[in-house]
């Protein structure tokens, strides 16, 4: 037997440190024996799985509903932005067929589009460029100042011939069209080339766009050194041809990317012209019912009478009933005029600029493209009819069928190219509308937004 602290002299060098102490500490451990799970440890282990799957569950639905919500969100926002673009769109459209000469100075007229805003005050400016860009003139507008998803205001591009007088001098009817082009995702796909207007929402900045309104820079847009915040180029992209802070365009709406977000809405003619029309209808009816009312007013004219129409050149052609409305010259009594033989004096109504803007043998105004008739009953029965222009003596106009009415107006509907082609065969589609030679009309058949519309004095 050895001493305590000597080395075992058939222990291993492996095993030298066990041996250090004394035998008596020595403890033999032997395998233990696995026991068989019982039933409360199995339920243990079924309630950490469960656990372990409700966490997970709980985490993938907190996932999905962050998506879903994100979507929602995403969604709402782009439902609020084309509310948006609506409202402004409306607005455009009623402020532009609302132009009278009182509002808007002696020039004013009904398809006039506002400048843009260039220095971000709300008020349109006083004069464009052709195919200028620059803020919502919301001021001028009379509605709230419109504003996307990244609360920019928004922008708005005019077309060349729908500016003021002042700087388009054209007359602007229902055969005026737009001409800024619209590209859908890249220049391989044109949705109009013939725009009156687009309205731009921006978004975030991107890439190098800087809003900053105290710095001055020179801007793409304009070619001149300006505040940042008034350079279109700080807040509209380029991308697959088109580019929407370029002046004149071309535009482009495309799918957002790191380069790109702005989101677009594109006026034409089709949409501002069925509006303008119908205020150009109802003011020509005024009009009409306004010189009846003065030429009733003499013994010469008893119960009032209409002017004769105008057969190409802007002057009523006496013995004519139906053809254009005389935009020049009227007769029995001219426009502007003291009705002989009133009592007490009075005269006939004036027109307005934008009635005789265009008038003459090459017209191509308003007093073009519309059509007028009036009842035999109801014009100066001391002239003689002309032979297939008038119907004599005791004629009066058929609508459907009804006969009666004292004035029918016709107005054609925007036009989808220029020129139309012959008048009034092409302007008006209704065959009993169109083929000027007897004073039986139908209500338009037609149910297009565009459509022609009849317009009448019963």
């Amino acid at each position: 037997m050895t001493s305590a602290g000597q080395d075992h002299p058939k222990a291993g060098a492996g095993a030298r440190a066990c041996v250090n102490f004394p035998h008596r500490w020595l403890i033999r451990v032997r395998p233990r024996r696995s026991r068989p799970s019982t039933p409360s440890h199995q339920r243990g282990q079924a309630l950490i799985l469960t656990a372990l799957l409700i966490i997970v569950g709980f985490g993938a639905l907190l996932f999905s509903s962050t998506i879903l919500v994100s979507n929602s969100i995403a969604n709402q926002q782009a439902k609020n932005v084309e509310i948006e673009l609506a409202k402004v769109r409306d607005a455009l459209i009623g402020w532009s067929a609302s132009r009278t000469p009182p509002v808007g100075g002696a020039n004013a007229r009904p398809g006039d589009l506002p400048c843009p805003d260039m220095n971000n005050d709300g008020f349109e400016d006083g004069s464009c460029v052709a195919g200028a860009i620059g803020r919502m003139p919301w001021k001028t507008l009379n509605i709230p100042e419109p504003k996307g998803s990244a609360a920019e205001t928004l922008w708005y591009a005019i077309a060349g011939p729908f500016r003021n007088y002042n700087m388009n001098a054209a007359p602007i009817t229902s055969d005026t069209l737009g001409d800024l082009t619209l590209y859908i995702g890249s220049s391989a796909t044109t949705l109009t080339s013939q725009a009156i207007a687009v309205i731009f929402v921006p978004g975030a900045s991107l890439g190098t766009q800087n809003r900053d309104p105290s710095a001055n820079a020179l801007c793409a847009t304009t070619g001149t050194t300006i505040a940042r915040n008034l350079c279109a180029a700080n807040y509209l992209e380029a991308t697959g041809g088109g580019n929407n802070a370029q002046t004149g365009g071309p535009f482009i709406q495309a799918q957002s990317s790191g380069t790109f977000n702005d989101r677009l809405l594109v006026i034409t003619n089709a949409e501002l012209m069925p509006v303008v029309e119908q205020r150009v209808a109802r003011e020509m009816r005024s009009l009409l019912q306004s010189y009846k009312a003065a030429t009733a007013t003499s013994a010469s004219y008893l119960g009032g009478v209409y002017p004769w129409a105008d057969n190409w050149n802007g002057v009523s052609n006496d013995g004519e009933n139906r053809h254009r409305f005389p935009c020049d010259t009227a007769s029995p009594v001219n426009w502007n005029t003291l009705v002989p033989g009133s009592v007490p004096g009075t005269n006939t109504p004036a027109l307005p600029n934008w009635l005789t803007n265009g008038c003459g043998s090459n017209s191509v105004g308003w007093s073009h493209i519309m059509y007028y008739t009036s009842g035999r009953n109801w014009l100066d029965t001391a002239t003689v009819c002309s032979p297939g222009f008038c119907t004599a003596p005791s004629g009066s106009l058929s609508v459907g069928g009804v006969s009666g009415f004292e004035v029918v107006l016709l107005t054609p509907g925007a036009a989808s190219a220029s020129p139309r082609g012959a008048w009034p065969t092409v302007y008006f589609e209704d065959a009993e509308n169109n083929d000027d030679n007897d004073d039986n009309y139908v209500t338009p058949t037609s149910t297009a937004y565009t459509r022609d519309r009849i317009f009448t004095i019963p």
